[in-house]
């Protein structure tokens, strides 16, 4: 008996991934109102009922893609600090691999910015509080850097994140995979053009004495 249920649990477990994905897919697509879990069950290939062995609701669907996407931010987060020992270093790299995050997740992130205004509770409490903690790590680097005078001493960190994440969120709604860049030159683009609107500006190099 112990078997059986040890065998049903792992089932479930490896059907969470293919369930996520199709909800990604059919949220991303109908947007999450019109969507259904019909939806999401006919692209998985189950009963509509075999879902709730999975989720206990839609709104349970949006908020895993949301904790999940964060989950994958927080890895970016970490993975940026250890890649440098100055700030602005670390800001290099969590812009750039951001992007690359977002360019390669469109529907994704579209789903985290555009449809996660649908949840409700400690639901939409938790998500809010991950913006929240997204943008304080970026403010923190930034304000970091300001102090090793990295950045100049004008930029305003919290108007500095806000317009980070702002570019970043729209990446979206203009990015098509099949046009001229790839995802790293976009992405590269990109924290250049940042970084040259936040940092000091090099000095000129010098000019060759007269004869």
């Amino acid at each position: 008996m112990a078997t059986k249920s040890k065998a049903r649990t792992t089932d479930r477990r490896n059907r969470e991934p293919e369930i996520l994905a199709a909800a990604i897919q059919v949220f991303h697509r109908k947007g999450y109102a019109a969507a259904s879990l019909q939806d999401v069950a006919d692209i998985v290939g189950v009963l509509k009922g075999s879902l709730y062995h999975y989720i206990s609701s839609k709104e349970d669907l949006l908020a895993r893609i949301c904790v999940e996407s964060h989950q994958q931010s927080s890895v970016i987060m970490q993975k940026s600090l250890d890649a440098a020992d100055n700030p602005l270093d670390q800001l290099r790299a969590f812009l750039h691999a951001t992007a690359v995050w977002y360019l390669t997740n469109i529907e994704r992130v579209s789903i985290y910015f555009n449809e996660g205004k649908w949840l409700t509770g400690d639901r939409l409490d938790e998500v809010r509080g991950q913006g929240r903690e997204f943008h304080t790590f970026i403010r923190s680097l930034i304000d970091k850097a300001r102090t090793e005078e990295r950045i100049r001493a004008e930029i305003d960190p919290r108007v500095a994140a806000q317009l980070i994440v702002g570019a970043l969120n729209s990446i979206p709604t203009w990015y098509r995979p099949d046009g001229l860049y790839s995802p790293e030159e976009v992405a590269g683009i990109y924290t250049d053009m940042t970084l040259a609107s936040l940092c000091n500006p090099a000095p000129p190099a010098a000019q060759a004495k007269a004869d």
